[in-house]
């Protein structure tokens, strides 16, 4: 069976994700409030939505059902990001990584027994100072 991910938030980091899942051959729903921005991921994922994320009944209109991994990729937006993770996590998404902005959304996060909070900066950070230590 191949893998399904859903990926609420198409900026920079969920925009990347997007494409390098596609690229590998991955099911990727994408979804975004933005409709420009759903217009060009919609030339690679599988499918592309465009929805407000903070409406619990646009959530209810949403396929959810059969996806592996939810990525929530709302930095700044911590609503949007809660509401995100909670209408995956009632979906039955199995795993979920949700970034997170600050140590309080991230605190948030946890709470909600996300699978894994990440902060993409401080991760790129740390490996780009890592390479530079090994050179």
């Amino acid at each position: 069976m191949k893998k399904q991910c859903v990926i609420v938030g198409l900026g920079k980091y969920g925009t990347s994700i997007a494409k390098k899942l596609s690229d590998s051959k991955v099911e990727v729903l994408a979804i975004d409030n933005d409709i420009k921005v759903v217009e060009k991921v919609s030339n690679y994922v599988t499918k592309a939505i465009c929805i407000d994320v903070t409406s619990g009944e646009a959530w209810e209109k949403v396929p959810l059902k059969d996806f592996d991994v939810g990525v929530v990729c709302f930095g700044e937006n911590v609503t949007a990001s809660i509401l995100s993770c909670m209408a995956l996590e009632e979906a039955g998404v199995k795993y979920i990584i949700a970034k997170a902005g600050d140590k309080y959304h991230k605190k948030v996060l946890e709470k909600l027994n996300i699978s894994e909070v990440v902060f993409p900066e401080e991760f790129v950070g740390e490996l780009t100072a890592k390479k530079i230590l090994d050179i």
